[in-house]
């Protein structure tokens, strides 16, 4: 007979397919039964074993479909004032950084936190930070020193004690172009890549992307540099897709993992070959553009015009994102 409590094999139900969370006493027991391991990334969240799903299967034969977890999530414990104020002001920045003195937040004057701080809201599951390909297995934050990002139960946290409306990231990737604009004798630094390309294509998806989200959500998928903020200086190139010096997927699956695209709604605005190469790691990216060029540009003006056709792309990208995340 199975040992796997009610409350237990709801939270195992629910979350089987993907980051296991629940009540602090429910999750004690699940681990200590080997039900459920520290997840991989370091965020403090938990992932199920094959124990845990035996034992989920063993349940739901002798008692049938586990009852749902209570629609109301289990109220997180309020932090102390200094972790509770990161959380929550994390929460209210487009990227969900928790910001410390190595981030660039704390050279732009903006707010940042202590290790001490950081070292807690870490601990606690809240933030967490995106792994790398190159890792050589699990690394901790404080192997590392990456910055810290709000984890889905940092959202949770912001949504329960700071009443944030804060959900996943949307970001937005769009196509470079082969029109640049030349670089003056005097200026050796580039221009940044957000006015770097200068053709009408590029600058429709470009209006489109501002439309969507914010700015700093924004990515250009360069040929010759892979995913790009606005803000990186670069000098013209001419590379295109295929050519021996373009990005490849191997490259791209870096960038997006840099990015932690896996816990992010991601639309894609450009060309199908572009978008070939991010898809291997971002299985749930969403590309409305349909047809040609023009139809891409008439799109993309649809978009900026009628904020229906946005929501409509974001409800599909995440309707993306969770068929992804149960499947996986």
């Amino acid at each position: 007979m199975s040992t796997l409590s009610p409350t237990g094999a709801a939270i195992l139900a629910e979350h089987e397919d993907g980051v296991v969370t629940g009540h602090a006493a429910a999750m004690a027991r699940l681990r200590a039964d080997s039900l459920v391991v520290p997840h991989h990334d370091g965020s403090g969240a938990h992932r199920m074993t094959a124990a845990g799903r035996r034992a989920l299967k063993q349940w739901q034969d002798e008692h049938g479909d586990a009852p749902p977890v209570a629609s109301a999530p289990a109220v997180l414990r309020k932090l102390p004032a200094r972790q509770h104020e990161a959380v929550i002001t994390a929460a209210r920045r487009p990227d969900q950084l928790v910001a410390g003195r190595d981030d660039e937040a704390y050279h732009k004057g903006e707010p940042w936190f202590l290790g001490t701080t950081l070292r807690a809201v870490h601990n606690a599951g809240y933030a967490g930070i995106r792994p790398q390909p190159y890792d050589d297995g699990p690394v901790t934050w404080e192997e590392t020193g990456r910055s810290l990002y709000l984890t889905p139960l940092g959202r949770q946290y912001a949504r329960q004690r700071g009443n944030v409306d804060v959900r996943r990231r949307r970001v937005v990737i769009i196509a470079c172009g082969s029109e640049k604009r030349p670089i003056p004798p005097s200026q050796r630094q580039g221009w940044p890549a957000g006015e770097l390309y200068v053709g009408q294509y590029h600058r429709s998806l470009r209006a489109a992307a501002d439309a969507l989200t914010h700015h700093s959500l924004i990515r250009i998928m360069s040929a010759r540099h892979g995913l790009v903020p606005l803000t990186r200086p670069l000098h013209p190139y001419d590379v295109t897709i295929g050519d021996e010096k373009a990005v490849t997927a191997e490259r791209m699956t870096r960038d997006t993992a840099a990015l932690g695209l896996d816990d992010a709604d991601v639309i894609f605005l450009g060309g199908q070959e572009y978008a070939a190469l991010l898809r291997p790691s971002v299985p749930h990216l969403l590309t409305p553009l349909t047809g040609g060029m023009g139809e891409h540009r008439g799109l993309c003006k649809q978009a900026c015009e009628h904020s229906a056709l946005r929501e409509s792309w974001w409800k599909q990208a995440a309707s993306g994102f969770e068929e992804h995340t149960t499947a996986g």
